[in-house]
């Protein structure tokens, strides 16, 4: 009886990796809904999308869009989780996205990443940074030069 639980459990584990294996993601930020890729935005930038396309999803498959701040220097620890969404699709996408909204006080400026997976599986992650909005910008070189 353990033996045949045993390979009851293998078959079921091997069946869920395989599936994982089937399921290809391809991801990229952006600011605007099916815009071009981006890979730096202004901290007052008001909704970061990672903008996905699948291949090989199954009906009631769930993918999860996880957002990590790698290092955002003292406003939080290094590979920090800020927001986490998950979609159930029915199928294949060329247009899915994760939407994040601006928080309060803007994008804490530094490098972030979005990581996408498929039914719990890691399938793809993207890269990309925050820099200081430009009017923040001109307010340091006005400070600066006024040292």
């Amino acid at each position: 009886m353990n033996r045949i639980f045993g390979v009851l459990i293998a078959s079921i584990i091997s069946v869920s990796l395989a599936r994982a294996a089937d399921v290809n993601v391809e991801v990229y930020m952006t600011s605007t809904p099916g815009g071009e890729e981006e890979t730096s935005f202004a901290s007052d930038t008001p909704k970061l999308l990672a903008m996905f396309k699948t291949k090989g999803i199954k009906d009631g498959d769930k993918v999860r869009g996880v957002l990590i701040a790698e290092d955002v220097g003292d406003v939080a620890p290094a590979n920090t989780k800020v927001l986490d969404k998950t979609l159930a699709l029915d199928k294949d996408t060329d247009d899915g996205d994760f939407n994040f909204s601006k928080p309060t006080k803007g994008w804490p400026v530094g490098k972030y990443r979005v990581e996408l997976y498929v039914n719990d599986e890691l399938t793809a992650t993207t890269e990309f940074a925050i820099e200081a909005a430009k009017s923040e910008k001109d307010s340091d070189e006005e400070k600066s030069s006024k040292g």
